[in-house]
């Protein structure tokens, strides 16, 4: 914040001080501990100011009723126009010893005339320290705030937007609700006690969680109104076995079922579906979705697959035309380079990358799919309806996938943004893949396990490509090339890791490629066909393999620079081993001797829970600006936090009540309005 941001007095009060330092501790003289913060009440008995090489120092000689001390100040001459000798003043800082004469002295001490009401703001108390960035001065700041919570009155409303406390109108549930907002503000600012501070903020935090709450449902709200394209089928029942097509050769999970039911209602309501389908690695997203996308061209309409890589499209594409030979699908990137003629063409599903979002205009689809939400910015994910003619266009309804929920869509789904379906069941008997974080000290070692683990049950040795491997291995890089980037020149990359690893095994017969998004498309097309034919034992790669890639034979894992992937790529990319059923493992390496980043580390690799590890990101990242377009970080609470659900339930029972009571509630906490549809808060 800076001060052009203080125009008001709730701009002031919502100044939130950066700490607090006690200077509550008064003492006498003689009775002063050394190196402790106390303030000491004294009488000026004489100033003095004399100059040394680059700087002038301010020297005071200071009295009470047990002795003198001589108290110095460097650099700030206006401390001797303040200093009234004769008069009593409150001296705020630590004594220390004079390195050459051995003597107590008290430096760069806080000075405050003593009040006649003995209420001092700068001393003698526990003082809020600001920060530096403001161009109003702490001493400034602090004053005027004092003359501000000393004059708000209970309930009173007094440019705060609130109109009523929650203890006026519910039973207070918790200590929390009991305290009102101006005493909460007063003791925020100017506290008796650090406990007493922790109270003050989780009330405001409260009020800041009801806010937020309140916006979101605006927001829901908004996006209910809108029109919808088209209803898809009435009546969808879960005991309906026309929903399934039988087309599909397996039998869907319980969850799986369940999901399709809650989807296919969704696209029979007037107004638009926002749902977010949730479900780990491997429970079966994509037929869930394919499902859903047949059913809404029986009805007549287009359906889009946005997926966020060209390989994770062209996989969906095959998938699809395996399990739903009869749905019609265009494959849309920016390679195949489709002129689209929608006047003439009959319902389909456009599955592409970002191309696809580029069409959007012509498509017009009733059904908006995108697979792996978590690899979009929020901007990718509010699609350009200004390009349709219509002033007010009818709105997609809206399906939004992840294997891995981030930290920003569980707590919008703790909002209700979002209607969220969960698939818990695997639809592969998936083992856990056994992770290690393994010492630099031991690459060696580990390389040559990594051989032997993806060539003792291979097929004979052959320098010829068309000879099938049974296992296989990935190692992922976190860039393509070494960076240039201060900092991080030496983070391994996947094109000297190729070289590195190649050069250590020194074997013709181990086949290995490399893939990253800097190749050609003809080469990055020939390398994952070797790899789907397992022609290929080790793939070096980029996390250009974190979503989508399915390789049944893959069985092992080695991640470089693991501390630079969050929790939610780390699991995707450990998702791609052990697909089929086998045992599986997985490799970290990191140069990082953080302890805090080992840490992360060490719980990834005793962590299989999708879920669990999403709270762990959530409480390293936060949830992100649930209402702007940050992706990770705290937002703009100032008062809340995103990891303290315990209080969040707590807001979101309160305003229910709110609600219930149909009370003229006002927010405490204005927000910056959306300016775009609720698709741009997924």
């Amino acid at each position: 914040m800076t001060d052009q941001n203080l125009t008001t007095v709730q701009d002031l009060l919502l100044t939130l001080p950066l700490r607090y330092e006690d200077r509550s501790n008064i003492c006498t003289i003689a009775a002063a501990p050394l190196n402790q913060p106390i303030t000491i009440l004294a009488t000026v008995k004489k100033v003095s100011q004399f100059y040394k090489p680059g700087r002038s120092i301010t020297q005071a000689t200071i009295e009470d009723d047990t002795g003198k001390l001589n108290c110095y100040w460097f650099n700030s001459p206006y401390i001797r126009t303040k200093l009234k000798i004769g008069q009593e003043f409150c001296f705020a800082g630590k004594v220390t010893l004079n390195t050459k004469t051995s003597r107590p002295v008290l430096s760069q001490p806080v000075v405050e005339a003593l009040s006649t009401d003995a209420d001092t703001i700068h001393t003698g108390r526990i003082v809020p320290l600001y920060t530096q960035t403001l161009a109003v001065k702490q001493g400034s700041l602090r004053r005027v705030l004092k003359e501000i919570v000393d004059h708000l009155a209970p309930w009173q409303n007094f440019q705060i937007n609130q109109k009523f406390t929650l203890a006026e109108t519910l039973e207070p549930i918790t200590e929390i609700i009991s305290s009102d907002l101006a005493q909460a503000f007063k003791t925020l600012h100017f506290p008796d006690s650090t406990e007493a501070v922790i109270l003050a903020r989780e009330r405001l935090a409260l009020e800041e969680l009801l806010s937020v709450i309140h916006q979101a449902t605006q927001l829901k709200n908004q996006w209910q109104h809108q029109s919808v394209v088209a209803r898809i089928k009435p009546e969808i029942k879960l005991t309906d076995p026309t929903i399934i097509p039988t087309s599909i050769p397996f039998t869907l999970t319980t969850d799986q079922r369940q999901a399709v039911t809650e989807i296919l209602t969704d696209l029979n309501l007037d107004h638009p579906m926002n749902r977010l389908l949730m479900g780990d690695v491997g429970s079966g997203k994509t037929v869930v979705a394919g499902i859903a996308a047949e059913w809404t061209i029986k009805a007549g309409q287009n359906a889009c697959l946005v997926a966020p890589t060209q390989i994770l499209a062209e996989q969906h594409l095959q998938t699809l035309q395996k399990i739903l030979p009869n749905l019609p699908i265009v494959l849309l990137t920016s390679t195949t380079r489709a002129k689209l003629k929608i006047d003439s063409l009959k319902p389909q599903l456009y599955l592409g990358t970002h191309a696809v979002l580029n069409q959007l205009h012509l498509i017009k689809p009733a059904l908006l799919i995108y697979d792996e939400q978590h690899r979009f910015g929020v901007k990718h994910r509010s699609p350009g309806w200004e390009k349709l003619p219509a002033v007010q266009p009818p709105q997609p309804h809206l399906l939004t996938m992840t294997a891995t929920p981030i930290p920003r869509s569980l707590m919008l789904s703790l909002f209700a943004h979002l209607k969220v379906s969960t698939l818990t069941q695997s639809a592969f008997n998936k083992i856990p893949t056994q992770t290690w974080l393994v010492p630099e000290s031991k690459r060696v070692e580990a390389l040559a396990w990594v051989k032997r683990q993806l060539t003792s049950n291979a097929a004979p040795q052959s320098t010829n490509l068309s000879v099938t491997q049974s296992e296989q291995g990935l190692v992922v890089c976190p860039f393509i090339n070494p960076s240039e980037t201060a900092g991080f020149e030496t983070i391994a990359a996947a094109t000297e890791t190729f070289t590195a690893i190649k050069a250590a095994y020194d074997d013709p017969n181990f086949q290995m490629a490399l893939l990253h998004g800097g190749q050609s498309t003809a080469v990055k097309k020939q390398v994952m066909a070797d790899l789907f034919a397992q022609k290929i034992q080790l793939l070096v790669t980029t996390p250009i393999v974190e979503v989508g890639v399915d390789l049944p034979a893959a069985k092992l894992m080695i991640i470089e620079a693991a501390e630079r992937f969050g929790l939610a790529s780390l699991h995707q990319l450990r998702g791609r081993v052990g697909r089929a059923g086998q045992a599986s493992y997985c490799l970290l390496f990191t140069q990082s001797h953080s302890p805090e980043v080992r840490a992360r580390l060490q719980a990834f690799c005793h962590e299989h829970d999708g879920l669990k590890l999403a709270e762990l990101d959530l409480q390293r990242r936060g949830a992100g600006d649930l209402f702007g377009t940050a992706q990770h970080g705290f937002g703009e609470l100032q008062f809340a936090s995103w990891t303290n659900l315990s209080l969040i339930q707590t807001a979101r029972l309160l305003y229910q009540n709110l609600i219930a009571k149909t009370l003229k509630w006002q927010p405490l906490f204005s927000r910056k309005q959306a300016t775009a549809l609720p698709v741009a808060a997924n």
